[in-house]
């Protein structure tokens, strides 16, 4: 596999990012200004990565400061733990079959049925090694030029607190802005957990501990849309909550993706709980 590390830049890296992005959305042309989604629309980042995997720390890395630093309001960022490096010596606790499966999908469509980690998918539309940085600066530069085809609503309800069996409610609306190649669209619904330590006990990473943010801990397809440019949709669902997750590490995000192509046309992010983190 090809996993790549490379050195830590300077955090000032991610301030030219934030110029590059703006410009980037600057240069959007032809969609009006629509609720949740405008030209330089956020950009979905998928990160295909494990525990088991001593090439995918450094990546899990920049996820964490994209999605917290100065770009955080111009990516989505959701990480998937695959389950295919379990046999190593280390299961993932995060990881899934359904995981391994999404990223299949992607290999399919963008890199010859090959599967690597750490990967880093951007909107559907381009792929490469999760801990490049100035490759993954350069390719979300290059996808926030893309207008987005649909604009996407999201709200979340007050979960409340007790119960054994919480459930968030949320709501998504999505108004596709502009004609797309394939007929219908698919919304995605994704709860995404951080702030999350492990002390890993075997495989490549044996006696580290390690950091995880923006878990995928639940997806699931809200519905499907049309893709005519004018066509409307919008539904209430409820995702279930383990009661150990703390409330302020939660966050949802929704996105509408061509089941052809598996491009990203639109999407939108929304923390649970106002309130910011506490603790380390």
């Amino acid at each position: 596999m090809e996993v790549l590390e490379v050195s830590k830049l300077p955090i000032s890296r991610l301030s030219i990012l934030a110029i590059v992005l703006s410009a980037a959305g600057a240069r959007g042309q032809g969609v009006p200004p629509a609720a949740g989604a405008e030209a330089g629309a956020p950009v979905v980042l998928e990160l295909f990565t494990s525990q088991g995997c001593s090439t995918c720390p450094p990546a899990d890395r920049l996820l964490s400061e994209l999605g917290r630093g100065v770009a955080a309001g111009q990516v989505i960022p959701l990480a998937f733990h695959v389950d295919y490096w379990d046999r190593l010596g280390w299961t993932d606790p995060f990881d899934s079959p359904r995981w391994s499966q999404r990223q299949q999908g992607y290999a399919h469509a963008l890199s010859g049925d090959r599967l690597a980690t750490p990967q880093l998918v951007i909107d559907g539309r381009a792929a490469c090694v999760g801990s490049k940085r100035d490759e993954v600066l350069s390719k979300i530069a290059e996808v926030r030029t893309q207008p987005p085809a649909a604009a996407v609503d999201l709200t979340v309800g007050d979960p409340g607190r007790g119960g054994a069996h919480p459930r968030l409610r949320v709501k998504v609306a999505v108004r596709v802005l502009q004609q797309t190649s394939s007929r219908d669209l698919d919304l995605w619904v994704a709860l995404t957990q951080s702030g999350l330590v492990t002390e890993v006990k075997g495989g490549e990473n044996a006696t580290a501990t390690l950091r995880d943010d923006f878990v995928v801990r639940r997806l699931e397809k809200a519905f499907t849309v049309r893709g005519r440019a004018g066509e409307q949709r919008t539904k209430e669902l409820d995702l279930a909550l383990d009661p150990s997750w703390p409330l302020a590490d939660l966050a949802v995000a929704a996105f509408v993706q061509d089941p052809s192509s598996l491009v990203i046309v639109g999407a939108a992010r929304s923390p649970v709980a106002a309130q910011p983190r506490t603790g380390p």
